[in-house]
C-alpha cells in the first residue's frame, strides 16, 4: 500500500507539473504557438463547434495551434481561482459576464483595446459600435474594454396558450406587467397546479429572474456611496409581490428548493402556465415535446411601476496577462467572436443571441423567436443597473439576493429583516 501511494503520488506531481507546462502557453519544438484555450459548456454541441472552428483557424493560421481544454462552468471559478494561485492560467478562456470586472480589477486579465482598434480596421466597422451596450458596460472597466462577447442572453415570458384559453383568459394578450403577470396567475390556478414556474431558491435563476421585478420597482443595489441601496421601500415592496406569487401558491410548491432545470421542466412537459426563460429553451420545447410547442406564445418581460427592465446574460473570451503568446491570443479571440470568423456557427449551437449586433440582423437571428428575443436585448441590463461594473458582483450574485428571496418565500425572515441582512451581507462583501 506504501509503494502504491507513492507511485501515485509520483503520478500525481508529474501529471500537475504537465499541466503547469500545458497551461504556460509559449511556443514548441516545431515553432508553433501554443493557445491554451478554456471552453466552459459542455455541451456536445458547442464542443464540436469549437473544435471545428479551431481547425478553421489553424488552417488560416498555421504557425498557431489551439489546445481547447473543456473546465465545465460548475468548476469555472474554482479552476480559476486555483489557475491563479499556481500560475497555470490560459491563455484565452471563456468567463461569466459578471465577473470579468472582477478579474480586470486585480490585473488578471489583458485589456484587448489595442487589439480591437485592429479588428476594426480588418473588419472595417467600428468593432466596439457592434457591441451591445450592456456587453461594454459588463466588459470595460476604468475605460479598457477586458472582452470580446461571444454570446448575448435575455430572458422573456413563455404562456401556454391553451392554459390560458382554458382559464377563461385571451391567449393573443399575455400580461404586459407583473400585477397582470399576478392577476393572469390567479386565474390559471383553476386549470394548472403550477401558474407560473418561479424561481424562489439560493440559485443564479432567482435572481435572474427576480432583478426583472426590483428593477422595473425602482430599487438599485447599489447607492451613491457604492454600499447596498437596497434598504429602501422600492426594493423592499418588490421583495413583498414577487415572494407572494409563492405565498399564494402561484408558483411550485417546492420552487425554493427546486432548480432551473426542475422548474423548467415543469412548463416544457406542460405542468406550469408561465415561464421567464431564455430563448434555448424555445428550441427546446419544440425538439423535446412538438404537442405542446405549438400553444407556447412569447412575450416581452412584463413591466413593473418604473419601466421595463430584463436580464442581460452572456459570455465573452477574455485574455489573461500571464499569456505569452499575447498577439496569437488574440487572432483566436478575434476569430471565435467575429463575424467573419466562427462567431456565427458557434452562437447557433448555443441557442441564443451572438455578441455582435451586424449578425443578430441576419438569419437566422432574424426569424422567430430570436427576432423577439433581439428586441428584448436592447431593454436588457445588468443587475446593478445604472450603476457601472463592480468587481465584486460575482460574489453578490452568488451569495446574496436570491438568499433573501429564499427566506421570505419560506417565511424565515420577514421582509424587513431578509433586507437588512442581505444590506449586511453585500456592504460585507463590498468592503473585502
Amino acid at each position: 500500500m506504501k509503494l502504491g501511494r507513492t507511485i501515485v503520488a509520483a503520478a500525481s506531481v508529474l501529471a500537475l507539473s504537465a499541466s503547469l507546462v500545458a497551461c504556460s502557453g509559449g511556443g514548441s519544438s516545431s515553432d508553433k504557438q501554443r493557445v491554451t484555450f478554456w471552453q466552459f459548456d459542455t455541451a456536445q454541441a458547442s464542443i464540436d463547434a469549437y473544435k471545428a472552428a479551431i481547425k478553421d483557424f489553424e488552417a488560416k493560421n498555421p504557425t498557431i495551434t489551439v489546445d481547447m481544454q473543456i473546465v465545465p462552468w460548475a468548476d469555472q471559478q474554482q479552476k480559476i481561482t486555483t489557475a491563479l494561485a499556481s500560475g497555470a492560467l490560459p491563455d484565452v478562456s471563456m468567463l461569466g459576464n459578471d465577473v470579468v470586472a472582477q478579474y480586470a480589477a486585480n490585473g488578471s486579465l489583458a485589456p484587448l483595446d489595442s487589439y480591437v482598434a485592429e479588428w476594426s480596421k480588418q473588419e472595417g466597422t467600428d468593432v466596439k459600435k457592434d457591441m451591445y451596450d450592456g456587453d461594454l458596460s459588463y466588459y470595460t472597466y476604468k475605460g479598457k474594454l477586458y472582452g470580446s462577447p461571444v454570446a448575448d442572453e435575455t430572458r422573456m415570458l413563455y404562456y401556454n396558450k391553451d392554459f390560458f384559453q382554458k382559464a377563461g383568459l385571451d391567449p393573443n394578450t399575455p400580461p404586459t406587467t407583473w400585477d397582470e403577470v399576478e392577476k393572469d396567475a390567479k386565474a390559471l390556478k383553476s386549470v394548472v397546479s403550477v401558474p407560473w414556474s418561479a424561481p424562489m431558491s439560493k440559485q443564479y435563476v432567482t435572481v435572474q429572474t427576480f432583478m426583472s421585478v426590483y428593477l422595473s420597482y425602482g430599487a438599485s443595489l447599489f447607492n451613491d456611496q457604492g454600499q447596498c441601496g437596497l434598504n429602501t421601500s422600492e426594493f423592499k415592496d418588490a421583495l413583498t409581490w414577487y415572494t407572494g406569487i409563492a405565498k399564494d401558491g402561484l408558483t411550485s410548491a417546492d420552487a425554493a428548493n427546486q432548480t432551473s432545470d426542475d422548474l423548467a421542466n415543469l412548463f416544457s412537459n406542460g405542468k406550469a402556465g408561465m415561464l421567464i426563460d431564455g430563448p434555448s429553451r424555445y428550441n427546446a420545447i419544440k425538439t423535446a415535446n412538438p404537442d405542446l410547442f405549438k400553444n407556447i406564445g412569447v412575450a416581452a418581460i412584463p413591466a413593473g411601476p418604473k419601466g421595463q427592465f430584463g436580464f442581460l446574460g452572456g459570455w465573452p473570451l477574455v485574455m489573461w496577462n500571464t499569456s505569452k503568446v499575447k498577439d496569437a491570443a488574440a487572432k483566436w479571440i478575434h476569430y471565435a467572436t467575429s463575424p467573419d470568423g466562427a462567431l456565427s456557427k458557434i452562437a447557433q449551437t448555443s441557442g441564443i443571441l451572438p455578441g455582435r449586433k451586424s449578425l443578430a440582423e441576419k438569419s437566422p437571428w432574424t426569424e422567430a423567436p430570436y427576432t423577439q428575443f433581439g428586441t428584448q436585448l436592447s431593454k436588457a441590463y445588468p443587475y446593478q443597473y445604472p450603476a457601472g461594473p463592480s468587481p465584486k458582483m460575482g460574489e453578490i450574485e452568488t451569495a446574496s439576493i436570491q438568499t433573501a428571496v429564499q427566506q421570505v418565500a419560506t417565511g424565515a425572515l420577514n421582509v424587513n429583516d431578509a433586507t437588512k441582512q442581505l444590506c449586511t451581507d453585500i456592504d460585507t462583501i463590498l468592503a473585502k
